[in-house]
């Protein structure tokens, strides 16, 4: 599949410097990433205008890739399953029922991920994977989501043991899948655990 990075949720109007949901599919995709947490620090996305894209992606064909995750301090505070529910509820809040299983989530816990991350162990990211997964059955009416994806820190070293030991469907890689060899390493990997397991990279576009 390929897939942008952003897109504003607006069919048409003055947004300098942005793309529509409709220039995107245009082009060929057929996903759209929104939420990540560098748009919501950098460019103030916010979980308002996540639920918009999301809304604009599933109304022009497209698939929602929405990102969510929580910042070192909440998670020092004990409160990351609280955090990311509530950006799950949001982020899903104008979208049907039936819409919601169109819609793929990927736990990115802001600690974790880039250079200056620490990689997550799984008994820290598999509760509240748990929590988005139910969160998105509970909206879904019981269908849930299309998948839930794990991020921060993936590389070809953790990439089995994160998806033996958390509830997470596939994985979502930045930097370890920048070369082709490295995406085909996890790629292997993931086929070992799931048959066709999804391996998403932000980057390698």
């Amino acid at each position: 599949m390929l897939g942008a990075q952003n897109a504003h949720w607006a069919a048409e109007g003055a947004g300098t410097g942005e793309i529509s949901m409709r220039m995107a599919a245009d082009a060929g995709a057929q996903l759209v990433e929104m939420g990540h947490s560098e748009r919501r620090e950098q460019f103030g996305e916010t979980d308002e205008t996540v639920a918009r894209k999301a809304r604009a992606a599933v109304d022009h064909g497209l698939t929602p890739l929405i990102c969510v995750g929580e910042p070192g301090a909440v998670r020092a505070a004990g409160d990351a399953e609280r955090f990311v529910t509530a950006q799950v509820r949001a982020a899903l809040s104008r979208l049907r029922p039936d819409e919601i299983s169109q819609t793929l989530i990927a736990y990115e816990p802001v600690w974790a991920i880039g250079l200056g991350g620490t990689p997550a162990m799984p008994e820290q990211v598999a509760p509240v994977m748990g929590r988005i997964t139910e969160e998105a059955h509970l909206l879904g009416a019981g269908a849930g989501c299309r998948a839930v994806l794990y991020g921060g820190g993936v590389d070809a070293a953790n990439a089995a043991t994160l998806l033996r030991e958390t509830p997470a469907d596939g994985l979502f890689v930045g930097r370890a899948a920048w070369s082709v060899d490295g995406l085909l390493r996890l790629l292997a990997i993931g086929r070992r655990y799931v048959e066709a397991v999804p391996v998403v990279s932000s980057h390698t576009v």
